[in-house]
């Protein structure tokens, strides 16, 4: 439910205003015409919002808007027009994401409003792409296989969303765990470590007790001042980066690092293909696609160098020969795209090419796995090897010096 002000002319001709209580706008139209009342205006009162709905309505996630796409599709396909397949979802008894959503466009549908119109006013997660495609079903008539080939190539995004965060993510929890490891042995064992050989001449220590225990001593003595440096570390970078020109350059530099780049290469590949071929199967002009897979792109390097594309096809350049004057992009995937140039199914070629670049990036991630992981376990078992080595000296230490 939602608080509506508005103001209203009485029969007698009078100036009213007031209140309502009611699930939507035309609710309220509704009300207002039966007591009689001409509206003049009417606003939703952000005050009649209660600050759980205010927190279901910007709570919405990726997650979300592909559930939303999923099910709008399967009742479109069944036959249902827009607002009658909304209105189905919003009475749902489950208080969640889509149900929300489903309420507020179904407001702004019955009020006449067009749905792609409609989507960025319910969430951000509905971005130009989306919209876009919405427009151009709802012009065709064709608004049910669109929203279909749109919720699989959600899919699709997220799915190698997925596999660059866990590619990412591995070996990160591998180093955390070395860290985890050096810290129980320096702050937990070797204390009980040393309190065994307090009575052991210094000099007679072994080399690894000794650097181990001055390493120890240091950390505690200053770990508010490690702690102080990388917060200042941590904030010197986030100045940096605040910078768009520092920024394009990380996003160029990133793309030569030893494994790293090569996944980022891959994974733009994927997504821009993935994007673009969405786009011209379901009837978006060429430069048009373009213009919208371009904002789809992080990267500010390849962000600028797809502008150029873009301009180059509009000044009436074919799509390959414009890829061709760009240094980012393979020759296999200019060979793939060529064939939709020649016979007129560019979308075709271009979802072929997706597919060929997607299994490349397969290999890709396998290959960075196959030699990140034994890199780190290797580290990660020497690191426990140095830290047993030392405690067995320690307490061989001990023991000689109890004899």
């Amino acid at each position: 439910m939602a608080i509506y002000a508005y103001t209203a002319k009485s029969p007698e001709g009078k100036s009213l205003s007031g209140e309502l209580t009611v699930a939507s706008k035309k609710e309220a139209m509704v009300e207002l015409r039966s007591r009689g009342l001409q509206p003049i205006s009417m606003t939703e009162s952000k005050a009649g919002k209660t600050k759980k709905t205010i927190a279901r309505e910007h709570a919405v996630s990726g997650k979300d808007v592909i559930l939303f796409t999923e099910e709008l599709s399967e009742l479109l396909k069944a036959g249902l027009p827009i607002e009658p397949a909304l209105a189905s979802m919003s009475k749902r008894d489950d208080v969640g994401a889509v149900k929300t959503i489903s309420e507020k466009l179904r407001e702004y549908i019955t009020d006449g409003m067009p749905l792609s119109v409609a989507l960025p006013k319910v969430s951000n997660k509905f971005d130009a792409l989306y919209c876009n495609l919405a427009a151009a079903g709802e012009a065709s008539g064709s608004l049910s296989s669109i929203i279909t080939q749109h919720g699989i190539y959600l899919k699709e995004r997220a799915a190698l969303r997925s596999k660059l965060i866990f590619a990412m993510l591995y070996p990160g929890l591998l180093l955390l765990a070395c860290f985890g490891v050096m810290l129980v042995f320096l702050f937990y064992l070797l204390p009980q470590i040393a309190t065994m050989l307090s009575s052991v001449d210094e000099g007679g220590m072994p080399l690894g007790v000794k650097l181990s225990l001055a390493l120890g001593e240091f950390l505690k003595a200053n770990w508010i001042y490690l702690i102080g440096l990388l917060i200042i570390l941590g904030i010197s970078i986030k100045i940096y980066f605040d910078d768009e020109g520092n920024k394009a350059k990380w996003d160029k530099t990133s793309l030569d690092l030893p494994f790293y780049g090569k996944v980022v290469k891959y994974g733009f590949y994927v997504q821009w293909l993935q994007t673009l071929s969405n786009l011209l199967s379901n009837g978006v002009p060429l430069v048009k696609a373009l213009e919208l897979t371009n904002e789809t792109v992080f990267n500010r390097f390849y962000k600028a160098e797809l502008s150029k594309v873009t301009d180059r096809v509009k000044d009436g350049l074919k799509l390959t020969s414009s890829m061709k004057k760009s240094d980012v992009f393979p020759s296999a995937m200019v060979d793939l795209i060529a064939v939709g140039d020649e016979t007129g199914k560019m979308d075709e070629a271009v979802k072929r090419a997706a597919k060929y670049f997607d299994a490349k990036l397969e290999v890709v991630l396998k290959v960075f796995m196959a030699m990140i992981t034994p890199v780190i376990l290797i580290g990660l078992a020497l690191l426990v090897g140095v830290l047993c080595s030392t405690m067995m000296q320690a307490i061989y230490g001990a023991i000689q010096n109890m004899k």
